[in-house]
């Protein structure tokens, strides 16, 4: 069979926000516009769906657990739903985006993929948090221990993670995908294939076990897929998951993924009619993250999440909002208040930086005082400028010298099919593969497997128990003690294993 190598950026933050549609007379059909609801208890009123309808808007998401809806309505809905006694706050709702990027594919036909064939040549990344493999010898899981990987899903055929793929994996995107169009999701719950190749990576991180090793080769997963093949998902379906993984009794939930939730006002400027119109307050969505994450911890899930890929002091607020203009003025957007990249700034949860090969802080990763607990190897990308901004990168191709500074893990191979706006209408499996990429994506999940590992090793441990373990015993590295850029130092399988 063909294998294919790909070289692949992976960014995965920031949000996309829904504009209001344009009607062909040029005015606003305000129907279109998402709002995230949360109420005031955290559990849904009984006459919900009278008080949506009362206030114009169209139910079309819920998560009971924590009292959070999505709904469709006009522009006015936020002000007006804000007065009503059951509802704390409405905001429009947010779309979490996975840029597109080039990848670059290199045939391996005929190459020996035995048995950590790939992880003794390539997985650099694996065998610094292994310390070249002396964790296995101490534990590498077991399917006792679950850990529940929100992401895009999982190649359902590749050998290498397979076997500690656990029945129960679950899919939150509905049909047609976040554009309506994509004719191959049909919102069957089941339906977990991972057509993006993220969610594979990540897994592979976690527990592949044949050409690749994870962190613990022998610990269960379950898919929770909230990302199509175009990579962009609703804040909702993503905390739908949360939920959903900590009704079902994991132990870790990895989150390779974020946003920038604005606390403070947001306007929009309607490009065909100059109109400046009030959004309302963006805390809606973190609220609801928040009840999310206190759900699943009193569950007894850890979250484990990427602290993001815009190399920011993350703990500055105003830092935080001023790029989130930058990216979203061009849109007509403006935010005034402050800046939180979630959840990576949520209390409870592990957030974590990135190091390249030589334990430094990836040129990408972002940082912040009180914000990372620790850090791991999510590659670099110090060569891959160099050699872009010196115009020779097809030598750094040539030379394979991402095999220096990227992560190799599993992924799918997939062939797209568009419309004529350029939008993913429908997908072709070709095979399993392997995949080079780099991010903070690539970090978060070996500090997840590592967390795997202690719950293996502390039975009935509290998820607060299990990230103070991961701190203790993390290598400091960097400037002595907890720091900005790595927090407790890095992320050892040993080390914990050994504390």
């Amino acid at each position: 069979m063909k294998k294919v190598l790909t070289v692949l950026l992976s960014v995965m933050l920031i949000l996309g926000f829904v504009l209001p549609v344009q009607a062909a007379d040029g005015q606003t059909n305000e129907e279109t516009i998402p709002f995230t609801v949360v109420f005031k208890n955290s559990t849904l009123p009984g006459n919900m769906d009278k008080v949506i309808e009362d206030h114009g808007g169209e139910l079309v998401y819920e998560i009971p657990e924590i009292g959070v809806v999505q709904v469709e309505a006009p522009a006015s809905f936020a002000k007006h739903a804000m007065k009503h006694s059951s509802i704390q706050v409405a905001s429009p709702s947010l779309v979490e985006k996975i840029p597109e990027v080039d990848s670059i594919p290199l045939e391996t036909e005929g190459v020996n993929l035995e048995d950590a064939v790939l992880y003794e040549a390539y997985q650099w990344d694996i065998k610094r948090v292994t310390e070249d493999g002396n964790s296995f010898d101490l534990n590498t899981g077991n399917h006792d221990v679950v850990v529940g990987i929100i992401d895009t899903g999982i190649d359902l055929n590749h050998p290498d993670v397979q076997q500690n793929l656990l029945p129960g994996s679950k899919n939150f995107v509905p049909a047609g995908g976040i554009d309506g169009v994509d004719q191959s999701e049909t919102g069957d719950i089941t339906d977990v294939q991972d057509r993006n190749g993220h969610g594979t990576h990540v897994a592979g991180n976690i527990a592949g076990n044949g050409a690749i090793l994870g962190v613990a080769p022998d610990t269960g997963f379950r898919a929770y897929r909230v990302f199509g093949a175009e990579g962009g998902a609703y804040s909702a379906w993503i905390m739908k998951a949360i939920v959903e993984a900590a009704n079902d009794g994991v132990d870790v939930i990895n989150m390779s993924l974020g946003g920038i939730y604005i606390k403070g006002q947001i306007w929009y400027t309607d490009p065909a009619t100059g109109e400046r119109m009030k959004m309302g307050n963006d805390v809606a969505e973190y609220v609801a993250y928040m009840r999310a994450a206190k759900y699943a911890e009193k569950k007894g899930a850890l979250i484990v999440t990427s602290a993001g890929n815009d190399g920011l002091n993350a703990s500055n607020k105003k830092e935080v909002l001023e790029f989130a203009n930058e990216q979203y003025g061009p849109l007509g957007y403006e935010f005034v208040g402050a800046g939180f990249y979630t959840p990576a700034s949520l209390p409870n949860v592990v957030t974590v930086s990135a190091t390249g090969p030589n334990d430094e802080l990836s040129v990408y990763s972002n940082y912040g005082p009180g914000f990372i607990d620790v850090a791991a190897p999510g590659g670099d990308l110090k060569l891959y400028n160099e050699y872009m901004e010196n115009g020779n990168f097809d030598e750094y191709l040539n030379n394979r010298l991402f095999e220096q500074e990227f992560n190799l893990s599993s992924v799918p191979t997939v062939e797209y099919s568009y419309n004529e706006d350029g939008q993913i209408v429908d997908y072709t499996y070709t095979g399993p593969g392997y995949s080079w990429y780099v991010g903070t994506s690539m970090a978060a999940p070996k500090v997840s497997a590592v967390a795997a590992l202690l719950f293996a090793e502390h039975e009935g441990a509290t998820p607060k128990k299990v990230k103070n373990l991961l701190q203790q015993s993390a290598e400091d590295i960097g400037k002595k003690g907890k720091d900005k850029y790595f927090g407790h130092g890095l992320s050892s399988a040993y080390r914990a294993l050994m504390h």
